[in-house]
């Protein structure tokens, strides 16, 4: 796992074999966190591509954990994807997409959005109505125009959930 870190990308690219073959929950923590340091080239799209096709069960809980990491704030809206890409349905974390979604880029709102139209259900409506408030405070914030026009449908799909309990 530490070759993940190494300089020398070759020491990269068998890490990253190693992961894809035997790999285990244990590998999604340090995979992201070397995600999160790579910059952008073939070995950081490899690292993207096996986090969005992670399918344990416990990846959701270590990528929402990522999400309430401010510190990887950089990488949130690639996190959300991850979540929509394995195939997770956080509904009981919604209020935590919702915070993501509005207070990124417009790549972590598309991202938001996508999973919050997966949702069929939320059966906690605090955390529901905290998605809501949070999304209608994010509309009255017109900084936030380059995302801006994703907000009234995702708060739209919000409501439609509330109105579904």
């Amino acid at each position: 796992m530490k070759n993940l870190f190494s300089k020398d990308d070759k020491k990269v690219k068998s890490a990253l074999e190693r992961a894809n073959s035997n790999g285990t929950i244990e590998w999604v923590e340090p995979l992201l966190e070397a995600f999160s340091l790579r910059n952008e080239d073939s070995l950081r799209e490899k690292m993207r591509e096996m986090l969005s096709s992670v399918k344990l069960s416990a990846a959701e809980g270590i990528f929402l954990e990522t999400l309430n990491n401010q510190e990887r704030k950089d990488i949130h809206a690639d996190v959300l994807g991850f979540i929509w890409s394995a195939g997770f349905v956080p509904t009981e974390s919604i209020d935590l997409i919702t915070r993501c979604a509005t207070s990124g880029d417009y790549r972590a709102a598309i991202e938001g959005l996508t999973l919050i139209e997966q949702c069929e259900l939320v059966e906690n409506e605090q955390i529901l109505l905290e998605a809501i408030l949070t999304v209608r405070n994010a509309l009255e914030c017109q900084e936030k125009s380059d995302a801006h026009s994703l907000f009234k449908p995702m708060l739209e799909a919000l409501i439609y959930l509330e109105r579904n309990q």
